[in-house]
């Protein structure tokens, strides 16, 4: 009983209540980091694709679905990533668009019960095609 009313056990008392917590909330913001980090590289790769294929003067759509997939494949954080080419482009002035996803593991799915282990992250670029 005299333990509860020391100065010393109470301060490691909320010591051992916080930490865990303050763990939780570092752990969700660096999940919440690379989530964000993620969705940009998705993004950034459709958009390179879409331009590389956009500019190319043969099979726009070979060109745009290659771009994609080195851009994608390169970063470390995107797992099991996907290319689509969702519209071929091909003569000039038609559209060409390209989808790139994929996932982003959690950190706090094996700790928390309910989260999910992975969060899909997906983008969309258009462009024209150009032609000279």
């Amino acid at each position: 009983m005299r333990f509860l009313f020391s100065k010393r056990a109470i301060e490691t008392l909320e010591a051992a209540i916080t930490f865990p917590i303050a763990i939780l909330v570092m752990l969700a913001t660096v999940n919440l980091g690379m989530v964000v980090y993620g969705q940009q590289a998705v993004q950034a790769a459709a958009r390179h694709g879409a331009r590389m294929g956009s500019v190319a003067q043969q099979c726009g759509a070979c060109y745009a679905a290659s771009a994609a997939s080195s851009a994608i494949d390169s970063d470390p954080i995107v797992k099991e990533p996907s290319v689509a080419i969702l519209s071929p482009g091909g003569v000039a002035g038609s559209i060409l668009s390209v989808r790139v996803s994929g996932t982003i593991p959690s950190f706090l799915g094996n700790l928390v019960p309910g989260l999910p282990g992975s969060f899909p992250v997906s983008a969309e670029a258009t462009f024209r095609q150009e032609g000279w």
